[in-house]
């Protein structure tokens, strides 16, 4: 039995941190679920509302990431390796952030109407965030690797289709947008979309690293 192993049986389980980990992926959802809301969405005030929606929710995750890092400078042994902790803490909150960000370029660039791969890549985005929750709750109870796993791969599969979608959404957007600035504006938004996805399979990097180590 090597070293990880042998301290299981004497390390007491920090239960708050998988608490932490929980809601950090409930964020991801309510988020991303706003972010499918918001696409699919056909005026300014519907937009307008669902950006302070998404704000709230961004701020939330602010304040579970922050929780964390005060955690883990307030306990002296933590269920895994701190700079994973602190590294997935970071990651989860980037996803939020980045689906804020999202929202804020739609706004500012006051678009009202999304093609059709914008709303497929949402909705993958939403489908993945639900497999974050999974992913993350996993680490709790690594009797259920295969089913953690399973969420870590559909995360890696969901980025690919996301690829997918924006190259087709870029490809479409040069064959038929004739204007200038509306080209940049919608490109830039497939850009950071795509970014999220990229995110969140970054997540699943780092709960498969945390199962390497552990499991």
């Amino acid at each position: 039995m090597n070293l990880s192993n042998l301290l299981k049986f004497f390390v007491p389980k920090e239960t708050k941190f998988y608490a932490m980990f929980n809601e950090a992926a409930i964020c991801c959802i309510e988020a991303s679920v706003e972010l499918n809301n918001l696409f699919n969405s056909s005026t300014s005030d519907e937009l307008k509302a669902i950006r302070l929606k998404i704000k709230a929710i961004e701020k939330r995750g602010d304040d579970v990431a922050t929780q964390v890092f005060d955690a883990l400078n307030n306990t002296f042994i933590t269920p895994f390796d701190r700079e994973d902790i602190h590294e997935l803490a970071n990651t989860l909150d980037d996803v939020v952030d980045l689906i804020y960000s999202v929202s804020g370029k739609v706004e500012y660039y006051r678009l009202t109407e999304f093609s059709a791969y914008m709303k497929d890549m949402v909705a993958e985005i939403q489908r993945g965030c639900e497999q974050i929750q999974t992913a993350v709750n996993g680490l709790e109870n690594f009797k259920n690797n295969d089913k953690t796993l399973r969420a870590c791969k559909d995360l890696n599969k969901l980025e690919s289709r996301v690829d997918k979608y924006f190259y087709l959404g870029i490809s479409s957007l040069f064959d038929n947008e004739k204007d200038a600035i509306e080209l940049i504006k919608q490109k830039d938004i497939l850009l950071n979309i795509e970014k999220i996805a990229n995110k969140m399979e970054d997540v699943s990097d780092v709960v498969k690293t945390i199962l390497v180590k552990y499991a």
